[in-house]
């Protein structure tokens, strides 16, 4: 058994001390895409991610949601060129409402509406690692002004 000195002690406490350090924080990231959807991969720095490893924002990607619009006061007009026939229109007329109209209000209800606009390669996204730095979070694309 080896002697305890001041030395030593200071030594051993100094070790526990910096086990308790935090991990080095990344913090937020820019990435790209460099894959498309669905086997979409993202290039951070040096490190190339596949989508095992991705968490998304679900507006980043196509989806539908549940809309609900209602208005206590509207206005609705509806025209097409006197005399043409739908057929004969730049593009064909070509429409359907479901919406119900009563004393100057409206209301659609109901209704989905699907966003499309997803992730494209060259897209530019900012990513936050998770502390075990193997997940990364894609929370919103990147706009640069220049």
């Amino acid at each position: 058994m080896q002697e305890i000195t001041p030395e030593r002690a200071a030594t051993w406490m100094a070790g526990e001390i910096k086990k308790r350090d935090n991990p080095v924080f990344i913090g937020i990231q820019i990435g790209t895409v460099s894959k498309p959807l669905p086997d979409i991969e993202i290039k951070v720095g040096a490190i190339e991610l596949d989508k095992t490893q991705l968490v998304f924002a679900e507006y980043l990607l196509q989806h539908k949601r549940k809309l609900k619009i209602t208005s206590s006061s509207a206005s609705l007009s509806h025209s097409k060129d006197a005399g043409a026939t739908s057929q004969e229109l730049d593009p064909p007329y070509k429409h359907s409402h479901d919406i119900a109209v009563a004393n100057g209000s409206f209301s659609l209800s109901d209704s989905d509406i699907e966003y499309l606009d997803e992730l494209k390669v060259g897209d530019e996204v900012i990513v936050m690692a998770a502390q075990d730095q193997q997940t990364y979070y894609v929370i919103d694309r990147a706009v640069r002004f220049e």
